[in-house]
C-alpha cells in the first residue's frame, strides 16, 4: 500500500488542527477574533507540514510508523466532528475530552500497526 498521500494528508490536517488551536488559544486574551488570525496561520503550517512528508519525510522508513499514527489522529478527530454534526444523538457523547481520547486510541493503534508491519508501507 502507498500511504504517502494518506500520510501528507493527515500530517497537513493534524498539523492545521494543532496550531489552529493552539494560536487561537494563545491570543484569545489580546484579541477577540483570535480564530480569524489563527485559522491561515494553522492551514500554512498544515501545508507545510504535508508537503514535507511528501517530499521529504516518508523516504525514511523508520517514520512512517510516527508519520502515519499523527495522521490517524486528525483523521479522527475529522471523524468525531462529522459524527457529532451530522448525528444529532452522538453531540451528547462527543464531547472534546472524548474525541480527543478518541483520536489518541485511533494515533495509537495505527502507530503500532505499522511498526508491526512496516511491509504493508515501504512504497
Amino acid at each position: 500500500m502507498n500511504g504517502r498521500p494518506i500520510a501528507a494528508a493527515g500530517t497537513a490536517l493534524t498539523t492545521f488542527l494543532v496550531v489552529a488551536v493552539l494560536v487561537t488559544e494563545l491570543l484569545s486574551a489580546r484579541i477577540a477574533f483570535s480564530a480569524i488570525v489563527a485559522l491561515p496561520i494553522g492551514v500554512v503550517a498544515g501545508v507545510i507540514a504535508g508537503i514535507a512528508t511528501w517530499v521529504r519525510l516518508w523516504s525514511r522508513p523508520a517514520l512512517r510508523p510516527v508519520l502515519l499514527g499523527g495522521s490517524a489522529v486528525g483523521y479522527a478527530l475529522l471523524v468525531a466532528a462529522a459524527a457529532s454534526y451530522a448525528v444529532p444523538p452522538a453531540r451528547r457523547f462527543v464531547s472534546v475530552w472524548s474525541a480527543l481520547g478518541f483520536a489518541a486510541v485511533c494515533g495509537v493503534a495505527v502507530f503500532a500497526f505499522v511498526r508491526l508491519n512496516p511491509e504493508r508501507f515501504s512504497r
